[in-house]
């Protein structure tokens, strides 16, 4: 029996909904039997609660799904599986960089269903940005002929870059843009909710059955680099709040200098511009048509200067992300927008295992798959977590069926 003194009935269950909800995701598929006894409650109310979230269609039940599907049944009595239905609902995701505007649709498992990509190039004004993402969101609604009511929302991941633009306000809970996702809500009539993408970046990162429980660190590379922290399978606010602090990290004692920053920083040492300008004065190029691909290129054709520089380079990030990693106890550490090759991937793994004696004693290193164009994943993983998993599969005026006493 559950303690519902202080809590609404509609809470109530949505607290239990979720819960649920958050068990399933993290094992893949369980039995009813085993959600009771993770959640210490009877069967005969996980029973009722799973059995109006299918017939709401946000379960399946693993037995009709192969019936539909006609899959061989199994023989003898075995528990009956229920799983996320990844298509209850479908999620809009947005990412805003200071580069480009990712637009795209998924379902509840990330799966793509339709995107649209713009690159920007010189200025771009707020009111341009809030367009491009309204009629790119009802273009892609229209091409998949989904109705606002089939769309949980839509999530949107704002870069550093565009905070200010986007009238973005800094609060002890995170980024908040409410200005721009109330204006977005009443014109596209479906919840819109907004967050730093480096936050999200981390949460479109976060593999819940297989690291739910395991720390993890997000480190995002560009124009500034970027932290956030994982625990216990959400992104930490507290840690996240100054993901810029990483800057101001020291990865080589009396070093290169940048005003404002101690020498030797990651922001006069590690950042983009930086890098490209060291490369290209010792291929005596113009940085402005310096490419990765040229630099990987003269790396392998065995250019002195080049192999130095990014050896190097290596170094320092591998010492970085050790003393990161040791901060905050993080067992895995995530590279986002590194635009690495084999190479340059190798060069790191090869310098983290020398600074940490061993590849046993190193955290393990993983590339974000969320390349710019799919970078709108980020921003549908905030509307799946705040609309799906938070509100129990529940939508906001959803009226009170039952609850548990």
């Amino acid at each position: 029996m559950m303690e519902s003194k202080g809590i609404s009935k509609l809470d109530l269950k949505r607290r239990n909904r979720k819960q649920i909800l958050l068990s399933i995701r993290e094992n893949g598929t369980l039995a009813r039997v085993d959600i009771a006894k993770k959640l210490n409650l009877t069967r005969a109310a996980v029973t009722i609660i799973t059995n109006q979230m299918i017939s709401e269609g946000n379960l399946e039940d693993l037995n009709t799904v192969q019936e539909r599907d006609n899959e061989p049944k199994r023989k003898g009595r075995k528990k009956t599986m229920i799983r996320i239905n990844p298509n209850f609902k479908f999620a809009l995701g947005a990412a805003v960089t200071a580069d480009y505007i990712s637009i795209g649709l998924s379902n509840l498992d990330g799966e793509v269903l339709d995107k649209s990509f713009r690159p920007i190039k010189g200025k771009i004004d707020q009111r341009e940005i809030v367009q491009f993402i309204l009629s790119a969101s009802n273009e892609l609604m229209a091409k998949s002929s989904l109705t606002p009511d089939q769309v949980l929302g839509l999530g949107i991941g704002i870069a550093p870059e565009r905070w200010k633009q986007m009238h973005g306000t800094q609060t002890e809970f995170g980024m908040d843009f409410q200005k721009i996702a109330y204006y977005l809500e009443m014109e596209l009539n479906i919840p819109v909710c907004c967050d730093s993408l480096i936050t999200l970046y981390a949460l479109a990162n976060i593999d819940h059955v297989a690291q739910s429980r395991m720390n993890q660190l997000l480190l995002c590379s560009g124009e500034e680099y970027h932290i956030a922290f994982i625990t216990d399978g959400r992104t930490d606010p507290a840690a996240n709040r100054d993901s810029a602090s990483v800057n101001r990290f020291i990865v080589t004692p009396n070093g290169d200098k940048a005003a404002g920053y101690p020498n030797g920083s990651v922001h006069a040492e590690l950042i983009r511009p930086v890098l490209l300008k060291k490369a290209a004065a010792a291929l005596e190029t113009d940085v402005k048509k310096l490419t990765f691909a040229e630099i990987e290129k003269a790396y392998a054709d065995g250019n002195k200067k080049i192999v130095t520089l990014l050896n190097r380079t290596a170094e320092k990030i591998a010492q970085l992300i050790i003393n990161y990693a040791v901060m905050y106890r993080a067992e895995r550490v995530i590279l986002q927008d590194f635009a690495l090759s084999q190479t340059g991937e190798k060069l790191i793994r090869d310098a983290l295992k020398k600074l940490s004696g061993s590849d046993e004693q190193a955290p393990e290193l993983v590339t974000s798959p969320l390349t710019p164009e799919h970078s709108f994943l980020a921003g549908s993983a905030l509307a799946v977590e705040a609309l799906f998993f938070e509100t129990g599969g529940l939508r906001r005026a959803e009226p009170v069926v039952f609850a548990i006493e």
